[in-house]
């Protein structure tokens, strides 16, 4: 994943995620509306991270919400993406992640 200041709104964040959506990831239904790069636009304000996320580049495939954890600096979000494509059963569950900035940045 790569997150920086977005290129049009100052105060917002973009980039993208790339995963490998191989056999190993789960059957097929889940992903059928994700591409193995997707866009992602959202914003960083007082702590929280939200982000919307795009295989298409038109609509919403997925949403990121987090937090910083207190005493990272800066360098540590956790929280849950969600999968909110067409293809997304109904009670798709919230999937837990950790974010850890890269060092040399």
């Amino acid at each position: 994943m790569l997150i920086e200041r977005h290129a049009e709104f100052s105060d917002s964040v973009a980039g993208h995620v790339s995963r490998d959506l191989g056999p190993a990831t789960g059957n097929a239904a889940s992903r059928a509306g994700h591409a193995s790069r997707a866009q992602l636009a959202g914003d960083l304000e007082e702590g929280f991270l939200t982000l919307d996320e795009s295989s298409n580049g038109v609509s919403i495939t997925g949403t990121w919400n987090g937090e910083m954890v207190e005493g990272s600096c800066g360098k540590k979000v956790v929280g849950t993406w969600k999968d909110v494509s067409s293809s997304a059963p109904a009670n798709a569950p919230d999937i837990p992640f950790t974010m850890e900035k890269v060092s040399g940045w």
